[in-house]
This record gives structure tokens, C-alpha cells and sequence, in this order.
């Protein structure tokens, strides 16, 4: 558990305004004032209707508001979890009633709302992981399973190692998608020439089209060969290639395929040649 810093900053001038007061309001008693608050679109009702769908009061910070006429009370921050609120059937909800006029009202939503510290996926995904959530616990295992690991932050590149997963998301798709498979590949490129040194070749633009590749045909992954098979694969030279190509279809204002997307179709084009019962049968005849 991390304290916080308690040292003021003498610099820092605060005018901290009337004091909150803390109550539980009937919701009716709440209201929207729009001439500063957003309209609800279809994608507002959606997103509450998820809050509704899973809500719980350990979810629910204190809706921001400020009295207005009419003992009613305009909500400044936390529209959509009032409205999720009542979606439940719930008629009261914890409040912080600061007293405003219309124009501070105006202001303090437009601070709320513009100056918030963004939440990465990061700090979701360790959020998850103490909570045991089972997708994002089930989704460590599976890597570690391989002898790697799942990176839970998103490091720079002096300190990024080999093994280690950096692009979450596109872990998180890997394992929905193939579950096993995902551990089975992990280990196949651990055991491969540079990959259990290079950092570079854990790159999500590097690591995960090849491991979509390999994912995606299981006749390759339980392969004997598939070791040396990717061992023939030089990536440095491909990715270059690639990149030539499509600065040649920009130049001819062709339509231009991702990077990634290239790279995934030329690493399974080379282990589908390399694993061919023919190919296999001219090298094993080579080195009898």
C-alpha cells in the first residue's frame, strides 16, 4: 500500500471554494441542466444500460451536483450512473452538493470532464489481476505456461526483455481466440534461433502476426519440424521486403495493407512451404 504525500506546496495559491456537504438524494429531485450538460444519443442510453446491467454500489462514486431553485439539484458530474440508478428501481443516491451558481456549475463541469487523468489499459488490466478477474488470470497462465510472461506495464525500450508480452490487447485476442494454442506457440518461438535473446523480436508488430499465423494452423504447431521451419525464417530481411512493397503501392496510389497483416501472410506462406510433405521429404533425404 502506497501513503500519500502529505506536504503542502507553498507555491500553490488554492481557492478551495465552499465545502461539500454529503447526503443521499432522492433521485427525482436531481436534474439536468442543459444548457452545459451533454444530450443523451443512443450510445449514452447503451453505455447505461451496461452501468445498470452490472451495477453495484462498490461501482458508484457520489454524484457531483449543486442546488438550484426549486429545492431540486443539478447534476454536474454522474448523469449516467443516476440514470442506471433508476433503471434498477433505486430512488435515492449518495450526492457531494457543492453550492454553485450556474456559470461555476458550467465551469466545474467543464473541468471534471476536460481535466481527467486518463486510465490506460494498464492500469485496467493490474486492476483485473487483483480483483482475479478470470479472463485476465486465465490469460497470465496461458503465457507463463510457455515460459514467458505478461508484461503488466507497458516498458520502455532499453528495458523491454525477450519472453515478455508487451501488446496486451493483442494478447487478450490471441487467447480468446485460440486459448491453448496460445501457450503451444509461446514455447515453439522460445525454443527458435534470437527469439529467447531479442527483445526486438517480441515487438507487437513483429511478434504477434507471426503468433496469429502459427495460432491459426494447428497442423504447424504439433509439426516435428516446426522449429527449424521458423528457424529458415528471416524476419529482418521480410519485414524489410515488406516495407519496400509498400512504399511501392503508396507510390502507385494502390490500396495499402497493414504491416502486420503482410507479415502474418508471409510467415504462414514460408511455414506452409517449409512443412509441405515435399520440402520435408527433400531435407530429411539431404541430411540422411
Amino acid at each position: 500500500m502506497r501513503s500519500i504525500v502529505m506536504q503542502a506546496d507553498p507555491t500553490i495559491q488554492a481557492q478551495p471554494g465552499s465545502a461539500p456537504m454529503l447526503e443521499w438524494l432522492p433521485i427525482e429531485k436531481l436534474v439536468v441542466d442543459e444548457t452545459y450538460q451533454r444530450d443523451l444519443q443512443r450510445n449514452n442510453w447503451k453505455a447505461i444500460r451496461a452501468i445498470a446491467e452490472k451495477f453495484r454500489w462498490s461501482r458508484f462514486s457520489p454524484v457531483f451536483c449543486a442546488p438550484v431553485e426549486g429545492g431540486r439539484f443539478a447534476i454536474i458530474d454522474g448523469q449516467h450512473r443516476v440514470h442506471a440508478a433508476a433503471l434498477c428501481g433505486i430512488e435515492a443516491v449518495p450526492c457531494q452538493i457543492v453550492q454553485m451558481d450556474r456559470a461555476e456549475q458550467a465551469e466545474a463541469f467543464a473541468a471534471v470532464n476536460g481535466e481527467v487523468t486518463a486510465i490506460t489499459t494498464w492500469n485496467i488490466f493490474r486492476a483485473e489481476l487483483a480483483a482475479g478477474h478470470e479472463k485476465a488470470v486465465a490469460l497470465c497462465r496461458a503465457v507463463e505456461a510457455a515460459g514467458c510472461k505478461m508484461a503488466t506495464s507497458n516498458g520502455s525500450k532499453a528495458t523491454k526483455k525477450a519472453g515478455t508480452i508487451y501488446f496486451l490487447t493483442g494478447a487478450r485476442e490471441l487467447h480468446a481466440k485460440y486459448g491453448d494454442r496460445l501457450t503451444q506457440a509461446l514455447s515453439i518461438f522460445l525454443k527458435c534461433n534470437g527469439f529467447g535473446d531479442s527483445a526486438d523480436l517480441w515487438a507487437a508488430n513483429i511478434m504477434h502476426p507471426m503468433l496469429e499465423a502459427l495460432c491459426s494452423a494447428p497442423p504447424f504447431i504439433v509439426h516435428p519440424a516446426i522449429v527449424p521451419a521458423i528457424d529458415e525464417f528471416d524476419v529482418w530481411a521480410t519485414v524489410d521486403d515488406l516495407e519496400a512493397e509498400r512504399r511501392r503501392r503508396r507510390s502507385l496510389g494502390l490500396p495499402l495493407v497493414s504491416g502486420k497483416e503482410m507479415l502474418r501472410e508471409a510467415f504462414f506462406k514460408h511455414l506452409a512451404a517449409e512443412l509441405s510433405p515435399a520440402r520435408v521429404s527433400v531435407k530429411a533425404a539431404k541430411t540422411a
